[in-house]
């Protein structure tokens, strides 16, 4: 009777929270809309309270940024998944949003809503919504750890397959996952890994408040469509354990063709088209506006500098490799002077070709930041792996194993290895060595969040100052 109660009040619980978490979750979402709507209007310069126009707009923007949130169902937050995944279901919203939002400023004729509000607010939303995504993340992983919001799981499959999740559910208590314990055939107990019984019992058993059915590989075919039919008619999920070894495949895809399963095992996040156009958008938002508010005024102070300290041109070109190996054009200050060995010789510390207003530019990284430019040209991207001179990369392309890969992608102004402080002079073949793990690591973990972490790693350290920027 005690056991009805209990399972009677969770459920009751979980209920409750399903019930009332999308409306707190829209809630919270209107109220940071509302502050980016009325922070553009007191930049734009338009009176409060709200005319009537402006009301029937402020109105559209709730009405419609609520409708798409709850279709797209910005709410459910995965188990497995990263804050990465948060912010991609909010930058998808806020495209389809803007997308609306202009169709209505277009037909609607509101004079009040200029191409200067439209940007304004957009640049809010992606400043605004991924900080509130990522924030709620943290919250539901806090309440999911402290044993809310939870789903009961059972594993059948009395193996190594099914221990080893069992240990990562039980080690991750922010997955809100609970596991209740394994069904399998065998003789051998272990105390640590709760034996409930035999496929057959699991079969004959009630799976009233069970949610997932991990099932390992290990089971026979026959009892593993009796437990997904059983499970279908119960509308649970099921979840495979793979068998083959996953240690050499870092980043994999499974297809089907026909009824054959392929495994893709060099897929990358970036291959997905909407990743790349996700990519390719904060590119372009980020290198115009340090273009517009940053070089446009900082270009003829370095400029002038750099005329007066030494002959030779402002902006120097190198050859570079960037994507699938293609050649092109990456812009930077001119920091040395005139020489002939500046595409195949690394700077050296106290090297004599460096100028002195060219070692202030090296060690602030400001020598870099023509390369905005080839950021909105397609050259390159913000953050991705260093492009090297022509020569020096393919000497190394030469000596080290898996080298093209990092030419899978555009080159970035910043990396992964940079912002560990791998950058600079490279004395020994280790060090590139290192480079090339780093960048592919990047490559096959690719996420908005980690090019975001990056470009905040890189800022502090260019604060802090890196012993190898010379």
């Amino acid at each position: 009777m005690l056991t009805l109660f209990l399972s009677f009040k969770m459920n009751l619980v979980r209920k409750r929270f399903y019930l009332f978490f999308p409306l707190l979750f829209i809630l919270v979402d209107l109220s940071v809309i509302s502050i980016a709507f009325l922070i553009t209007q007191r930049v734009i310069g338009i009176s409060f309270p709200l005319e009537n126009y402006a009301s029937k707009t402020f109105f559209f923007v709730l009405l419609s940024w609520s409708i798409l949130s709850l279709l797209a169902k910005d709410f459910k937050i995965g188990r497995p998944s990263g804050y990465e995944k948060s912010i991609t279901k909010g930058f998808k919203t806020i495209a389809f949003f803007l997308a609306f939002f202009s169709f209505f400023v277009i037909f609607s004729n509101q004079e009040i809503i200029s191409r200067t509000f439209v940007l304004y607010f957009s640049g809010l939303l992606f400043l605004f919504i991924p900080i509130e995504r990522v924030i709620i993340h943290l919250v539901i992983n806090k309440y999911r750890k402290w044993g809310g919001n939870y789903r009961n799981a059972v594993i059948i499959g009395y193996d190594q397959l099914g221990f080893s999740l069992f240990e990562a559910i039980n080690k991750n208590k922010n997955l809100g996952i609970h596991c209740v314990g394994f069904y399998g055939n065998t003789a051998h107990l272990d105390k640590k890994y709760p034996l409930k019984g035999n496929v057959q019992t699991f079969l004959n058993s009630n799976l009233e408040n069970i949610d997932f059915v991990y099932v390992s590989e290990n089971i026979v075919q026959k009892e593993l469509n009796q437990i997904i039919e059983l499970a279908d008619a119960s509308f649970i999920k099921v979840k495979l354990l793979p068998h083959f070894k996953t240690d050499f495949l870092k980043s994999y895809t499974l297809r089907l063709i026909d009824n054959i399963n392929v495994v893709e095992v060099n897929h990358m996040p970036l291959d997905h088209a909407f990743n790349r156009f996700l990519k390719r958008s904060f590119d372009i938002i980020f290198s115009f506006m340090i273009l517009f508010f940053v070089l446009s005024w900082l270009y003829p102070i370095i400029a002038l500098v750099i005329f007066l300290e030494s002959r030779g041109p402002i902006i120097f070109k190198q050859y570079r490799n960037g994507k699938n190996n293609e050649v092109f054009h990456c812009l930077k200050f001119r920091t040395m002077r005139l020489n002939e060995e500046a595409d195949h010789r690394w700077a050296t510390k106290n090297d004599h070709r460096v100028t002195f207003f060219g070692a202030f530019l090296r060690r602030t990284s400001l020598d870099e930041l023509p390369q905005l430019i080839n950021v909105l040209i397609g050259d390159m991207t913000i953050v991705g792996p260093r492009p090297l001179p022509v020569k020096l990369n393919e000497q190394y392309g030469n000596q080290i194993k898996s080298y093209s890969q990092r030419h899978s992608f555009k080159p970035g102004i910043t990396g992964l290895a940079q912002a560990l402080g791998h950058r600079g002079e490279i004395k020994e073949l280790r060090e590139i060595k290192n480079r090339v793990t780093l960048d592919r690591f990047y490559l096959n973990n690719w996420s908005i969040f980690l090019d975001l972490k990056i470009i905040f790693i890189t800022f502090f350290e260019l604060i802090r100052g890196q012993e190898t920027a010379y």
